[in-house]
Protein backbone atom coordinates (compact mmCIF):
# COMPACT_ATOMS: atom_id res chain seq x y z
CA UNK A 1 0.00 0.00 0.00
CA UNK A 2 1.49 3.39 -0.86
CA UNK A 3 2.49 5.62 1.96
CA UNK A 4 0.36 8.70 2.31
CA UNK A 5 2.28 12.11 2.62
CA UNK A 6 2.11 13.74 5.86
CA UNK A 7 -0.44 17.07 5.58
CA UNK A 8 1.33 19.90 7.47
CA UNK A 9 -1.08 22.59 8.91
CA UNK A 10 -1.51 25.38 7.06
CA UNK A 11 -0.22 28.41 8.99
CA UNK A 12 -2.33 31.72 8.47
CA UNK A 13 -1.90 33.93 5.70
CA UNK A 14 -0.04 37.44 6.78
CA UNK A 15 -2.18 40.36 6.78
CA UNK A 16 -1.69 43.04 5.51
CA UNK A 17 0.17 45.95 7.02
CA UNK A 18 2.41 43.26 8.79
CA UNK A 19 6.17 43.41 8.38
CA UNK A 20 8.70 40.58 7.10
CA UNK A 21 11.54 42.47 7.83
CA UNK A 22 12.22 46.80 8.70
CA UNK A 23 11.97 46.79 4.92
CA UNK A 24 9.29 44.94 3.72
CA UNK A 25 5.47 45.78 4.95
CA UNK A 26 2.81 43.34 3.76
CA UNK A 27 0.55 44.78 1.02
CA UNK A 28 -1.99 42.25 -0.09
CA UNK A 29 -1.77 37.74 -0.51
CA UNK A 30 -1.45 37.30 -4.35
CA UNK A 31 -1.96 33.31 -4.32
CA UNK A 32 0.50 30.62 -3.66
CA UNK A 33 1.30 26.65 -3.95
CA UNK A 34 1.36 23.96 -1.38
CA UNK A 35 4.69 25.62 0.56
CA UNK A 36 4.77 29.23 -0.54
CA UNK A 37 3.03 32.36 -0.47
CA UNK A 38 3.24 35.25 -2.42
CA UNK A 39 2.92 38.36 -1.37
CA UNK A 40 2.95 42.24 -2.64
CA UNK A 41 5.07 44.51 -0.48
CA UNK A 42 6.18 47.72 0.17
CA UNK A 43 10.28 47.89 -0.01
CA UNK A 44 11.45 51.30 2.25
CA UNK A 45 15.18 50.43 0.45
CA UNK A 46 13.65 50.11 -2.99
CA UNK A 47 11.07 52.65 -2.83
CA UNK A 48 9.02 50.51 -5.02
CA UNK A 49 6.40 47.78 -4.64
CA UNK A 50 7.94 44.08 -5.07
CA UNK A 51 6.47 40.60 -4.88
CA UNK A 52 8.01 38.28 -2.32
CA UNK A 53 7.45 34.41 -2.33
CA UNK A 54 7.39 33.60 1.51
CA UNK A 55 8.03 30.07 2.80
CA UNK A 56 5.00 29.17 5.18
CA UNK A 57 6.21 28.65 8.62
CA UNK A 58 5.83 24.45 8.87
CA UNK A 59 7.72 24.62 6.11
CA UNK A 60 10.89 26.67 7.66
CA UNK A 61 12.30 23.51 9.26
CA UNK A 62 12.26 21.67 5.87
CA UNK A 63 16.11 22.09 4.23
CA UNK A 64 14.87 20.88 1.02
CA UNK A 65 12.07 23.75 0.78
CA UNK A 66 14.58 25.88 2.13
CA UNK A 67 17.02 24.99 -0.51
CA UNK A 68 14.42 25.81 -3.23
CA UNK A 69 13.90 28.79 -2.16
CA UNK A 70 17.98 29.79 -2.14
CA UNK A 71 17.92 28.06 -5.64
CA UNK A 72 15.40 29.96 -7.06
CA UNK A 73 16.50 33.28 -5.61
CA UNK A 74 20.24 32.69 -6.77
CA UNK A 75 19.02 32.14 -9.96
CA UNK A 76 17.02 34.72 -10.03
CA UNK A 77 19.59 37.25 -9.89
CA UNK A 78 21.16 36.31 -12.68
CA UNK A 79 18.16 37.26 -15.30
CA UNK A 80 17.92 40.79 -16.65
CA UNK A 81 15.84 40.72 -19.33
CA UNK A 82 12.39 42.53 -20.00
CA UNK A 83 10.24 39.51 -20.75
CA UNK A 84 11.56 38.05 -17.34
CA UNK A 85 10.57 38.73 -14.03
CA UNK A 86 13.72 40.54 -12.20
CA UNK A 87 15.38 39.02 -8.83
CA UNK A 88 16.00 41.34 -6.42
CA UNK A 89 17.32 39.39 -3.60
CA UNK A 90 16.59 36.58 -1.08
CA UNK A 91 16.18 36.08 2.63
CA UNK A 92 16.48 32.97 4.55
CA UNK A 93 16.12 33.79 7.90
CA UNK A 94 13.02 34.25 9.34
CA UNK A 95 10.19 34.42 6.16
CA UNK A 96 12.73 32.79 3.81
CA UNK A 97 11.71 34.55 0.70
CA UNK A 98 12.63 35.85 -2.24
CA UNK A 99 12.05 39.44 -3.57
CA UNK A 100 11.25 40.31 -7.11
CA UNK A 101 9.35 42.24 -9.43
CA UNK A 102 6.12 43.16 -8.83
CA UNK A 103 4.39 42.07 -12.22
CA UNK A 104 1.33 43.92 -13.42
CA UNK A 105 -1.50 42.29 -15.32
CA UNK A 106 -3.08 38.70 -15.02
CA UNK A 107 -1.53 35.61 -16.57
CA UNK A 108 -1.69 34.61 -20.04
CA UNK A 109 -4.04 31.79 -18.90
CA UNK A 110 -6.64 34.27 -17.10
CA UNK A 111 -6.18 36.90 -20.07
CA UNK A 112 -6.40 34.52 -22.77
CA UNK A 113 -8.08 30.79 -22.11
CA UNK A 114 -10.93 31.33 -18.80
CA UNK A 115 -13.34 32.38 -21.30
CA UNK A 116 -11.76 35.03 -22.60
CA UNK A 117 -10.35 33.99 -25.66
CA UNK A 118 -12.78 35.95 -27.93
CA UNK A 119 -11.58 39.04 -26.98
CA UNK A 120 -8.37 38.04 -28.70
CA UNK A 121 -7.32 37.62 -32.23
CA UNK A 122 -3.96 35.65 -33.62
CA UNK A 123 -1.73 38.39 -33.68
CA UNK A 124 -2.42 38.26 -29.50
CA UNK A 125 -1.10 34.99 -29.70
CA UNK A 126 1.81 35.49 -31.83
CA UNK A 127 3.00 38.44 -29.93
CA UNK A 128 2.92 36.39 -26.54
CA UNK A 129 4.93 33.76 -28.18
CA UNK A 130 7.49 35.80 -29.67
CA UNK A 131 7.66 37.42 -25.59
CA UNK A 132 7.77 34.39 -24.11
CA UNK A 133 10.64 32.98 -26.93
CA UNK A 134 12.72 36.05 -26.23
CA UNK A 135 12.61 35.10 -22.78
CA UNK A 136 13.62 31.95 -22.74
CA UNK A 137 16.71 32.93 -24.88
CA UNK A 138 18.02 34.87 -22.10
CA UNK A 139 17.54 32.09 -19.76
CA UNK A 140 19.09 29.65 -22.03
CA UNK A 141 22.14 31.98 -22.50
CA UNK A 142 22.75 31.86 -18.77
CA UNK A 143 22.59 28.59 -18.69
CA UNK A 144 19.54 27.44 -17.03
CA UNK A 145 16.24 25.72 -18.27
CA UNK A 146 12.79 26.76 -16.90
CA UNK A 147 11.05 23.38 -17.54
CA UNK A 148 7.13 24.63 -16.44
CA UNK A 149 6.54 27.22 -19.51
CA UNK A 150 2.38 26.98 -19.56
CA UNK A 151 0.24 30.28 -19.64
CA UNK A 152 -0.53 30.39 -15.37
CA UNK A 153 3.58 31.69 -15.80
CA UNK A 154 3.30 34.13 -17.46
CA UNK A 155 1.81 37.62 -17.17
CA UNK A 156 0.30 39.78 -19.69
CA UNK A 157 0.19 43.32 -19.24
CA UNK A 158 -0.87 45.75 -22.30
CA UNK A 159 0.21 42.98 -24.75
CA UNK A 160 3.78 43.17 -23.24
CA UNK A 161 4.36 38.83 -22.16
CA UNK A 162 6.68 38.15 -18.86
CA UNK A 163 7.79 34.63 -17.56
CA UNK A 164 7.90 34.36 -14.08
CA UNK A 165 8.06 31.13 -11.64
CA UNK A 166 11.80 29.70 -11.74
CA UNK A 167 10.73 27.30 -9.18
CA UNK A 168 11.81 23.92 -10.82
CA UNK A 169 14.42 25.71 -13.38
CA UNK A 170 17.41 24.25 -13.33
CA UNK A 171 21.35 24.54 -14.61
CA UNK A 172 21.98 22.84 -17.63
CA UNK A 173 24.62 22.15 -19.60
CA UNK A 174 24.49 19.69 -22.91
CA UNK A 175 24.24 15.40 -21.77
CA UNK A 176 22.53 16.87 -18.70
CA UNK A 177 18.80 15.06 -16.93
CA UNK A 178 16.83 16.06 -14.77
CA UNK A 179 16.61 15.21 -11.15
CA UNK A 180 13.03 14.73 -11.15
CA UNK A 181 10.05 15.09 -13.38
CA UNK A 182 9.07 18.18 -11.66
CA UNK A 183 6.76 20.56 -14.16
CA UNK A 184 3.36 20.88 -15.52
CA UNK A 185 2.31 17.28 -17.02
CA UNK A 186 0.15 18.85 -19.91
CA UNK A 187 3.09 21.31 -20.90
CA UNK A 188 5.95 18.07 -19.98
CA UNK A 189 8.10 17.11 -23.35
CA UNK A 190 8.48 13.34 -23.50
CA UNK A 191 12.15 13.70 -22.41
CA UNK A 192 11.17 15.48 -19.64
CA UNK A 193 8.66 13.18 -18.30
CA UNK A 194 11.07 9.79 -18.63
CA UNK A 195 14.05 11.75 -17.10
CA UNK A 196 15.72 11.73 -20.20
CA UNK A 197 18.19 14.13 -21.63
CA UNK A 198 16.92 17.55 -21.97
CA UNK A 199 17.89 20.65 -24.02
CA UNK A 200 16.40 24.10 -24.99
CA UNK A 201 14.12 22.30 -27.10
CA UNK A 202 13.13 20.58 -24.03
CA UNK A 203 11.39 24.39 -22.89
CA UNK A 204 10.76 25.03 -26.71
CA UNK A 205 7.87 21.94 -26.22
CA UNK A 206 6.99 24.18 -23.54
CA UNK A 207 6.40 27.30 -25.44
CA UNK A 208 4.65 25.45 -28.57
CA UNK A 209 2.29 23.94 -25.92
CA UNK A 210 1.22 27.47 -25.02
CA UNK A 211 0.71 28.59 -28.43
CA UNK A 212 -0.94 25.84 -29.42
CA UNK A 213 -3.42 26.88 -27.29
CA UNK A 214 -3.55 30.34 -27.81
CA UNK A 215 -4.26 29.81 -31.33
CA UNK A 216 -6.94 26.72 -30.41
CA UNK A 217 -8.86 28.63 -28.17
CA UNK A 218 -7.16 26.67 -25.29
CA UNK A 219 -7.36 23.06 -26.43
CA UNK A 220 -4.08 20.81 -25.74
CA UNK A 221 -2.42 19.07 -28.94
CA UNK A 222 -2.12 15.96 -26.43
CA UNK A 223 -4.65 14.29 -24.24
CA UNK A 224 -3.92 13.31 -20.28
CA UNK A 225 -3.87 9.62 -19.78
CA UNK A 226 -3.03 7.85 -16.21
CA UNK A 227 -0.53 5.38 -15.93
CA UNK A 228 0.64 3.21 -13.18
CA UNK A 229 3.72 3.62 -10.94
CA UNK A 230 6.96 1.83 -10.47
CA UNK A 231 6.70 0.10 -7.03
CA UNK A 232 9.60 1.71 -4.82
CA UNK A 233 12.46 -0.28 -3.05
CA UNK A 234 10.20 -1.23 0.09
CA UNK A 235 7.36 -2.76 -2.19
CA UNK A 236 5.51 0.20 -1.96
CA UNK A 237 2.58 0.27 -4.39
CA UNK A 238 3.09 3.20 -6.69
CA UNK A 239 -0.60 3.78 -7.90
CA UNK A 240 -1.42 5.96 -11.02
CA UNK A 241 0.17 9.20 -12.14
CA UNK A 242 -0.84 11.71 -15.04
CA UNK A 243 1.39 12.10 -18.51
CA UNK A 244 0.45 13.03 -21.80
CA UNK A 245 -0.22 10.68 -24.26
CA UNK A 246 2.86 11.14 -26.67
CA UNK A 247 0.88 8.60 -29.53
CA UNK A 248 -1.97 10.52 -30.13
CA UNK A 249 -1.18 12.94 -33.11
CA UNK A 250 -2.41 16.38 -32.58
CA UNK A 251 -4.40 18.34 -34.92
CA UNK A 252 -3.19 21.65 -36.66
CA UNK A 253 -4.73 24.29 -34.06
CA UNK A 254 -7.16 25.29 -36.94
CA UNK A 255 -9.27 22.87 -36.64
CA UNK A 256 -10.30 23.81 -32.82
CA UNK A 257 -10.36 27.64 -34.18
CA UNK A 258 -10.65 28.04 -37.86
CA UNK A 259 -9.55 31.76 -37.50
CA UNK A 260 -6.18 30.71 -36.70
CA UNK A 261 -4.13 30.59 -39.98
CA UNK A 262 -3.08 26.99 -40.85
CA UNK A 263 0.65 28.44 -41.28
CA UNK A 264 0.73 29.30 -38.15
CA UNK A 265 -0.47 25.94 -36.27
CA UNK A 266 1.90 23.80 -37.92
CA UNK A 267 4.40 26.32 -36.01
CA UNK A 268 3.38 25.26 -32.69
CA UNK A 269 3.12 21.67 -34.24
CA UNK A 270 6.58 21.60 -34.95
CA UNK A 271 7.12 22.65 -31.89
CA UNK A 272 5.52 19.88 -29.73
CA UNK A 273 6.98 17.16 -31.81
CA UNK A 274 7.38 13.85 -29.43
CA UNK A 275 10.95 13.76 -31.67
CA UNK A 276 13.13 16.11 -30.10
CA UNK A 277 15.13 15.87 -33.45
CA UNK A 278 11.89 17.25 -35.23
CA UNK A 279 11.07 19.98 -32.91
CA UNK A 280 12.72 23.25 -32.62
CA UNK A 281 16.04 23.31 -31.28
CA UNK A 282 16.10 26.59 -29.81
CA UNK A 283 13.87 29.21 -28.85
CA UNK A 284 15.24 31.82 -31.52
CA UNK A 285 14.64 29.07 -34.42
CA UNK A 286 10.83 28.79 -33.09
CA UNK A 287 10.65 32.83 -33.29
CA UNK A 288 12.45 32.95 -36.75
CA UNK A 289 9.76 30.65 -38.14
CA UNK A 290 6.90 32.05 -36.19
CA UNK A 291 7.70 35.42 -38.30
CA UNK A 292 8.61 33.83 -41.43
CA UNK A 293 4.65 32.51 -41.49
CA UNK A 294 3.37 35.26 -40.26
CA UNK A 295 4.47 37.20 -42.95
CA UNK A 296 2.87 35.10 -45.81
CA UNK A 297 -0.39 34.88 -43.85
CA UNK A 298 -0.56 38.49 -43.09
CA UNK A 299 2.55 40.83 -44.09
CA UNK A 300 2.59 42.10 -40.71
CA UNK A 301 6.91 42.35 -39.65
CA UNK A 302 7.49 41.98 -35.41
CA UNK A 303 8.49 45.07 -33.22
CA UNK A 304 12.02 44.88 -32.08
Amino acid sequence: MAMKRERKERAPILEPGFWLDDDLRVIQHLGGSRKVDVYSCSSKRLDMLVSCKVLRPEYCIDFSALDDIRIEGELLLRLHHPNVVEGYGMELEEYPRIIMEHLQGVTVESAFLSGNFGAFDYLDAVDVALDVARGLTHVHQQGLLHLDVKPANVMYHEGHATLFDFSVAEEFSAGDTLRDDAGTTEYMAPEQTAREEVGYYTDVFGLGVLFYRLLSGGAYPYPVMEVTKDTDDVGNSGGTKSRLDYGSLPVNPSVHNPNAPEELGEIALRAVQVDKSLRFATPEEFSAALEKALKAVGGWSPGP
